[in-house]
């Protein structure tokens, strides 16, 4: 299958927004993926996503002012690498899916329930005070159950974890995008794009 995959051609056509992702064939198999909201521009084959994969992607195309990620292995480094001036921002949706994967779409906890009401709101978000707001709501949520997060429950080998191990996890996750700025980059006045992510 390697040696009869295509290369994509060399896009020097600046695009403001360019989409990206990897799109998992099998176990050993994904395609990495670079679009516009109008076109496919490009694509990799690669055995697994990883940073050396996303440069040999992204180094066929011309750097854009902002870059769309799912946050996929070696993403990061690569653009980093390739795109260093590119400003990128974490796909709302998939930050979304990772409160919904901790929460389900039916908690039973009250904690629960609210991260995942603002995770439903996290997708509407259009405007910088609307992001402002947001971001409130999801402090006053972290300062509310602070204490509720900090629970640990006993392992039965004698060591300690968190009783509420995947809404920890979203937090930080949350956390780190917030603190990266990550978020709510389309956002950003300089940018001029007037998109939502």
């Amino acid at each position: 299958m390697w040696q009869l995959w295509p290369f994509c051609p060399i896009i020097d056509e600046v695009h403001e927004v360019i989409f990206v992702d990897g799109i998992h064939l099998g176990p050993n198999a994904v395609v990495l993926i670079a679009q516009t909201p109008d076109c496919v521009l490009g694509w990799y084959a690669a055995r697994s996503e990883n940073s050396r994969a996303w440069s040999a992607l992204m180094s066929r195309i011309a750097p854009p002012a902002l870059v769309v990620t799912d946050g996929g292995s070696g993403f990061a480094r690569a653009c980093k690498k390739v795109w260093p001036a590119t400003r990128v921002q974490r796909c709302t949706f998939h930050a979304y899916c990772r409160i919904r994967q901790a929460t389900t779409t039916r908690p039973k906890l009250e904690a629960s329930r609210s991260l995942y009401a603002l995770g439903r709101q996290l997708t509407h978000v259009q405007d910088i005070d609307g992001a402002q707001e947001w971001i409130g709501a999801y402090q006053a949520w972290c300062t509310r159950w602070k204490g509720f997060l900090e629970e640990k429950t006993r392992r039965p080998d004698g060591g300690w974890e968190y009783t509420h191990e995947r809404l920890v996890r979203a937090r930080n996750s949350l956390n780190k995008l917030i603190s990266q700025g990550l978020l709510f980059t389309y956002l950003d006045p300089t940018l001029g794009l007037g998109l939502c992510c």
